[in-house]
């Protein structure tokens, strides 16, 4: 089972994700558990590393989602995150706290199950090595 947050403040991108992530999980028959976050600092409060991957937004309005990838880097090194956003400024601080990867929003179905593949079998080879 591969956890997923989603981290978005926008309603109309947290249902696109979503619905990517069921016709992922029916494309390569991954077993997903799925959490939605609607800020920043929803996740990064009291973050207990549970979870494989995060698909965060940076532009929110109380946490960006910049600030709560630094917060949750401080407990969880091995989290997968993933950034989608608007604004391709961010692309550098990015590296700075251990992201993935970067998309653009609006979000195309073919990229984001190609970045959330790179993700998955990123995990999947880890497992097997511990």
């Amino acid at each position: 089972m591969i956890r997923i947050a989603i981290v978005e403040d926008e309603q109309n991108y947290i249902d696109k994700l979503s619905e990517y992530l069921n016709r992922y999980k029916k494309e390569y028959g991954e077993q997903l558990s799925v959490t939605v976050f609607h800020d920043g600092d929803e996740i990064s409060s009291g973050y207990k590393a549970q979870f494989n991957i995060i698909l965060m937004d940076i532009e929110m309005k109380f946490v960006n989602g910049m600030s709560a990838a630094e917060e949750i880097r401080k407990v969880d090194s091995e989290v997968t995150i993933i950034f989608i956003t608007n604004t391709p400024q961010y692309a550098v601080r990015g590296y700075e706290v251990g992201a993935l990867d970067y998309i653009l929003k609006p979000v195309p179905y073919f990229t984001f199950s190609q970045k959330l593949n790179r993700a998955v079998q990123k995990i999947k080879k880890r497992s097997k090595m511990y």
